[in-house]
């Protein structure tokens, strides 16, 4: 299964990354993936994560926050599912550290997709 694909719905490319059940290393080869993803658009990507079932490691955060910094001008909105509680406190942090209020957690695929569709 391809952990990083472009879903279209309504007319928009979303880039879904499925993080479920991975540890640390696939979850560092996956970003890698969907950082290669959004350089492609080059463009206003939409980008939806599913954190099912994964461990976000301080390896992986170390990642994200060199990396999502170059990348911050071509993401629109950036939207989770599945976060555990103290997931939701980590995200409130980096998104304070990117300086982006796109970046937001949703309980459900369904709340996620209208967030992402609505202009």
């Amino acid at each position: 299964m391809d952990r990083v694909r472009v879903l279209n719905i309504q007319g928009k490319e979303i880039i879904y990354i499925d993080y479920t059940g991975c540890k640390t290393e696939a979850t560092i080869e996956i970003f890698e993936k969907a950082k290669e993803a959004v350089l492609l658009q080059q463009k206003d990507c939409l980008l939806l994560s599913n954190f099912e079932r994964t461990y976000i490691t301080p390896a992986f955060m170390r990642l994200a926050e060199r990396e999502m910094l170059p990348l911050k001008h071509l993401i629109k909105k950036n939207v989770f599912i599945n976060l555990s509680a103290p997931q939701r406190m980590i995200l409130k942090g980096f998104s304070l550290f990117i300086g982006s209020k796109d970046y937001v957690a949703f309980d459900s695929y369904d709340e996620a997709i209208d967030f992402l569709l609505c202009e």
